[in-house]
Order: C-alpha cells, then sequence, then structure tokens
C-alpha cells in the first residue's frame, strides 16, 4: 500500500491516519521503524506487536501478439489465453517493536519488520506470459536503533537497517509461437514446423534468489512548542544481489527441425531434416542486483484542543535507484547438446533478461487526526496521495503501478495502565492505467522479437491491521 514496491504498512497505529505525522510523535514502540529519535519520548519500556492483512484485487484487460507478429487474445475461446485473473491475492505483513529508555537523556530500541514487498501472480494462459508470470519479493529487517536527548526540545537517533530479502521471477517462453507456421531459433535458423506444434508458451522460466544488505537510517525530533512537535527521519539505499539458479520448468527450449541423431543443436547443417526435435537447457547460476531506495520523511503534528491532534507528513523517496530488472549470469558453460540460459537469451554479456522499469523519484503526502473521545478511547482518521515512481511509456506487467490514494479510519482503546490495543482500516485505489510493452535489448530499444503485451489494469486494495502495546 505505497508506491512500488515499499510497504508503509507497520503499524496499526499511523495506518488509523494513513501515517501522517508519524516521525513527529511517539505514541508507541512503531516509533524505531518511523523516527527512532521519538524513543526518548517513552518513559518507560515498551513493546508493540501486531499485523497488518492485505487483500487486493487486479484486473487486466488487454490482448498481444506473440514472437512472429499474431494477434492473441485474452477474451477469445478460440486460442488458449486468458486475461490473467487476479493477479494480487492477500499478504500478511508482521511487526514487532521493542523499546527501553537506559536513562533520562539514552534509549535504545528494536524494530522486525518487513520494509519491501511485492506479489504480482497471473493465472496460466495469460496473454502477457511471455513478460511477466509470478513476480515476488519479500523480505525482512532488523533495525537495532539508539536515540539521545540533547536538550528539552531536541533528540538525535539512528540505527542500522540488517534486511534480508527473497525473490522470484519467473514467466512463459514462446519457443515456437502459436499459429505460426514459421519457427525462428535462437541460433539464426528459420526451420517449417507443423501447426500441431505450435502451441503456444512451450516452457517455463524461473528464477529466485536471496540476499543480505546492511544500510542506515537516522531521525531528528524537535517540540517547537508545548502543542507543536516536528520530526524528520531519512533512511539510506541497501545494495542486495539476489543470488540463486535459473531453471526451466520442462529443462527444454526450442524446437528444431532435426533428423540427425548425433546433430549439434548449434550447427546449421544439422537442420536438415524433418523431425521436431528440442533443445535441453541446464540449470544456471546467476543473480538480480537491486538497490532498495533512500527515503526522506518530514512530520508535523500540533495539538489544536485537548482531544484533537491534527497529523501531517511528507515522504520524498528515491525509486530512481530501480532502474531494471536483470538477471545475469554468473558461470557459463559451453554448450554442446545442452544450452545456458544466457547462451538462448541473445543479450549478451552474460544477460538471461533484461526489463527496463526507469522509475523516478516520487512524493507522498498524508493528512490525518487523532480525536481522543475519552481517557480510554481514540479515533483515527486519515488521508494520503502516494505518486507512482512508474511512467505511463515504462509500465511493465511485472510492478504495475499508477498514482494512488487512500482513505484510512482507526481507534485506539486502553486496557489498563499499561495495556492498550489499536485497529485500523484501510481503502486503497489507483487510477486505471495503460500498458504497452514489448521487449528490449540491454540499451533499452526493441528487440527484433515482434512480441508485445497491451491493455489497461484496474488495482483497489483493502487493508486491515491489529497490534497490542504493553508498556512496563
Amino acid at each position: 500500500m505505497a508506491s512500488g514496491y515499499k510497504l508503509n504498512e507497520q503499524s496499526a497505529g499511523g495506518m488509523g491516519t494513513a501515517h501522517a505525522g508519524r516521525a513527529a510523535m511517539a505514541e508507541d514502540a512503531s516509533v524505531v521503524f518511523y523516527n527512532p529519535a521519538a524513543m526518548t519520548e517513552l518513559e518507560s519500556a515498551q513493546l508493540t506487536a501486531g499485523f497488518t492483512y492485505i487483500n487486493g484485487y487486479g484486473e487486466f484487460q488487454g490482448n498481444a501478439t506473440n514472437a512472429a507478429g499474431e494477434t492473441i487474445t485474452g477474451a477469445d475461446d478460440s486460442d488458449p489465453y486468458n486475461d490473467g485473473g487476479n493477479f494480487l491475492g492477500e499478504a500478511f505483513i508482521p511487526f514487532f517493536y521493542y523499546t527501553r529508555p537506559i536513562n533520562e537523556k539514552l534509549s535504545v530500541g528494536l524494530g522486525v519488520f518487513t520494509p519491501f514487498g511485492t506479489n504480482t501472480d497471473y493465472d496460466e494462459g495469460f496473454v502477457g506470459g511471455g513478460f511477466a508470470d509470478e513476480t515476488s519479493l519479500v523480505s525482512l529487517e532488523l533495525q537495532p536503533s539508539i536515540a539521545y536527548k540533547i536538550n528539552e526540545q531536541l533528540s538525535i537517533g539512528g540505527g542500522l537497517d540488517i534486511i534480508y530479502m527473497d525473490g522470484l521471477l519467473s514467466k512463459y517462453v514462446d519457443s515456437a509461437p502459436y499459429s505460426s507456421a514459421i519457427n525462428a531459433s535462437p541460433y539464426g535458423e528459420s526451420v517449417e514446423l507443423g501447426q500441431t506444434e505450435n502451441q503456444g508458451f512451450e516452457s517455463h522460466y524461473e528464477v529466485s534468489g536471496d540476499d543480505w544488505g546492511v544500510g542506515w537510517n537516522l531521525g531528528l525530533f524537535y517540540k517547537l512548542s508545548d502543542a507543536t512537535t516536528l520530526g524528520f527521519a531519512y533512511r539510506s539505499e541497501i545494495e542486495v544481489e539476489l543470488t540463486g539458479d535459473s531453471t526451466f520448468e520442462n529443462n527444454e527450449l526450442a524446437i528444431y527441425n532435426d533428423g540427425n541423431t548425433q546433430a549439434n543443436p548449434a550447427d546449421p547443417a544439422s537442420l536438415q531434416d524433418d523431425t521436431v526435435t528440442t533443445v535441453p537447457v541446464r540449470a544456471q547460476a546467476s543473480k538480480v542486483p537491486l538497490t532498495t531506495p533512500q527515503s526522506a520523511t518530514f512530520s508535523v503534528t500540533h495539538q489544536a484542543t485537548d482531544a484533537l491532534l491534527l497529523q501531517a507528513g511528507a515522504t520524498w523517496t528515491g525509486w530512481s535507484s530501480f532502474q531494471s530488472f536483470d538477471v545475469i549470469a554468473t558461470e557459463n558453460v559451453e554448450p554442446d547438446l545442452a544450452y545456458d540460459p544466457s547462451d538462448i537469451a541473445g543479450l549478451g554479456d552474460g544477460y538471461i533478461g533484461h526489463i527496463d522499469e526507469s522509475w523516478v523519484d516520487v512524493w507522498a503526502v498524508a493528512l490525518g487526526g487523532t480525536y481522543q473521545l475519552n481517557d480510554r478511547l481514540a479515533l483515527r482518521a486519515g488521508y494520503a496521495y502516494d505518486q507512482s515512481p512508474v511512467r505511463d511509456e515504462y509500465r511493465t506487467a511485472r510492478v504495475p503501478s499508477s498514482d494512488r490514494q487512500w482513505l484510512t479510519f482507526g481507534a485506539g482503546y486502553k486496557l489498563d495502565q499499561n495495556l492498550s490495543v489499536d485497529v485500523a482500516a484501510g481503502y486503497l485505489f489507483m487510477y486505471p492505467m495503460e500498458l504497452n510493452e514489448v521487449n528490449k535489448k540491454l540499451d533499452n530499444t526493441p528487440t527484433d522479437s515482434k512480441a508485445s503485451v497491451s491493455g489497461e489494469y484496474e488495482i483497489d486494495v483493502f487493508g486491515l491491521s491489529a497490534q497490542v502495546n504493553y508498556s512496563f
């Protein structure tokens, strides 16, 4: 529920006000995430734990062309393709925070949460399956933090971002374009194939990998007056390389017209007779480099009345660090009767895959308020507007995105002196967005393939969050 693959859902209290003003307040131990400097405002040890449940619905309507340039449709029962179904789904995002004052000036804390994540998974037979099937990114962060109160107005804080990330990319491979009489092999030979051999996406490609990375964060908390507080929080970029293997599900890629039982698929002279055979493809060690964005948040809160707290904030996110999804081989074996994915990709320089994303830096703004109805019950509401880092001409089926708005509501209830609970709900809606995607070379110019996918996306998301807070 944030732009790109960043997740803001790190507390139910924050979600209730669309996370507005959270870097300028110390309501519970989630300050570890929003602004560690504000830990000095918590007078006793605090523990906050909870989760956010997200249910998304994504719909695509459109058509595509195969590698031979022939139309395949998502709504026509005469071909084996479809619009991909609901490519989003459900997810649980857990979070845990602990803070403790060491003395009147020094506080420490620890956060365990999920700062990044995304998941799109299209139905089998998606018209754009040659561009995207499943895209998954899961993360877990450990954030040890420390804060120091310089004086009664100003506190500073910071910590390490120790992150584990696990990712998966998959797609279908159209080794013999559906309804095409000619198959252009990846080795430069065009060979005649019978109609019955052209069944569309014959192979399924998948790359998965994981890695650890380390970054840092810092924060400032300032009391402008008894009624007004200011907050600033910064998070650095983190570089990871998701290392793993690139594999083909059925271990074969291309269909050849080859009658020689001893033929070498790399030898064009062997492709003479009329027997259709397949070329095996090895699993290949590979990596997907990824740089998470840096971000800066500015927050303000103002106690308008004894009961009403007004909150506002703006966040800049440096998404220009994400320019492409690249899959790069980390080993290479000379071809014989089997081939590595990098040998058949045709991109050169050891690249197995390249998806141009060209994301840009963006801003998000949020407004919210907390109304203390009585000594036990607080009511919350918020609104946020999030710019999309995806420009229209660079939108891909992997991570479709457009500008988004969301409305949130929440409540906090104090059970006793030490124990309280928070709940929140939010609805996010994106503007409808167009997709026009083609395969690209490393220099981001179109490849010779005639494959394409075009259409329109509609996405909306519902979220529900709950947490418990305990001070001791």
